[in-house]
């Protein structure tokens, strides 16, 4: 129980330290506006469950993507293609992420905008 305990405070430390990115904190204060917006729609559970994983999707990205970014920096501080097609490819995973949350986002959301604009 001890190991499962340290493994847990070892995840919430890399959580804090995934908050001190500034990608991560605009993520997440979108993930924040997206939630006020569904409570505030009172979408369906199944729309919740859509726009959670999608949240979840992409910062769970955004923390590898920044734990990718230190490995790479920790093995070396000189510019190498490779090093820096981690990186990118890295980052990549998070724009197909945030690009499909959006598409998902605008087909859980419109019908209510929609119904409020007329």
């Amino acid at each position: 129980m001890k190991t499962f305990l340290q493994s847990v405070r070892y995840a919430l430390q890399g959580l804090q330290a995934a908050f001190g990115g500034r990608n991560f904190r605009i993520q997440l204060g979108m993930a924040l506006l997206v939630l006020a917006a569904g409570s505030y729609f009172s979408i369906t559970r199944l729309e919740w469950c859509v726009v959670l994983f999608n949240i979840a999707l992409v910062l769970s990205l955004e923390v590898v993507n920044s734990s990718l970014e230190n490995l790479v920096d920790l093995v070396t501080r000189e510019r190498h293609p490779l090093a820096g097609k981690v990186k990118d490819l890295a980052a990549g995973a998070v724009v197909v992420a945030s690009g499909m949350a959006i598409v998902m986002g605008v087909i859980v959301f419109w019908p209510y905008v929609e119904a409020v604009v007329n």
